[in-house]
């Protein structure tokens, strides 16, 4: 499948498609002018803007390569995300509304780009990256889940589980007392899970080349080959999320993170008697409501 990582690789796709009709060429146009408002809208409302049929607007795509517009749609939003301010997405979200029909198409199709995600996850759980990070949740050493503002989000869901799983996971984000002292522990002896989506933080991508010039070896969860985080973890795995409204969707991420440690619990042969033994004291503290 076509596929584009920066606005300029974008333009030229969509010039080369432009010169085939008329209706392409209005499509591309409209398309290289409003890109960053076009991620907010359904494909009726993308073909009533323009001015054409629905069915020009499923052509048009299917001719870049794609299987319609949700698929480009796909795309598009790992372009953009990282560039839209918070008043920009409230306005072009907010415009999108047009009435309750148009609601609930907007709402399916932000499902639609949804499940694509959820469905490229069986990929992305493939390959030396994603090994490198299940290796980091199974060994023995201090694992840091390491991350910042709405991304940080996504770590309490994370430690709770591993918490089950094993021993010595701290959470450090902004603020608490471990995060002005990362770079003193010893880099031989601690794994690094860093977790960074658009926008990007720039204490957390600062934190992290620090940790990598202190001789750190990190892992990076994030979205997309263009990430910062590319260029600083020694492993990344891009996970897709949705941007189709004023907040980023996450849970995509949610359900790698679930699945990520599925399978490392898959590879602890200890893990049964330690779970036993949590839920030996469960019962104990009558931690779960009974009737």
């Amino acid at each position: 499948m076509t596929s584009f990582q920066t606005p300029d690789e974008l333009q030229g796709m969509l010039m080369r498609i432009a010169k085939h009709s008329p209706t392409n060429q209005k499509i591309a146009l409209y398309l290289e002018k409003n890109y960053l408002q076009v991620i907010f809208m359904t494909a009726s409302e993308l073909a009533d803007a323009m001015g054409v049929s629905q069915g020009s607007v499923s052509r048009f795509f299917m001719m870049l390569g794609y299987r319609g517009y949700n698929d480009f749609l796909r795309s598009l939003q790992r372009l953009v995300s990282k560039q839209l301010t918070g008043p920009e997405r409230l306005q072009y979200s907010s415009s999108s509304h047009k009435g309750n029909h148009h609601e609930v198409s907007q709402v399916r199709s932000i499902l639609d780009v949804e499940l694509g995600n959820l469905n490229s996850l069986e990929q992305i759980m493939q390959g030396e990256d994603y090994e490198a990070m299940v290796s980091m949740v199974t060994a023995s050493h201090p694992l840091i889940l390491l991350s910042a503002r709405m991304s940080a989000t996504l770590l309490p869901y994370a430690a709770y589980i591993l918490h089950k799983m094993r021993a010595d996971v701290s959470v450090v984000v902004p603020g608490t007392d471990e995060w002005g002292t990362l770079e003193l522990l010893d880099p031989a002896h601690t794994n690094v899970i860093a977790v960074a989506f658009p926008r990007y933080s720039q204490t957390l991508i600062q934190k992290c080349r620090a940790l990598k010039k202190g001789g750190f070896s990190l892992c990076a969860l994030t979205d997309s080959r263009l990430s910062p985080m590319v260029d600083i973890a020694a492993h990344t795995v891009c996970v897709p999320v949705t941007t189709a409204s004023l907040f980023d969707i996450y849970s995509t991420p949610l359900a790698f993170l679930n699945l990520m440690l599925r399978d490392a619990a898959g590879r602890m042969p200890q893990l049964g008697a330690r779970i036993e033994a949590i839920e030996a004291m469960e019962r104990r503290d009558r931690v779960y409501f009974t009737k």
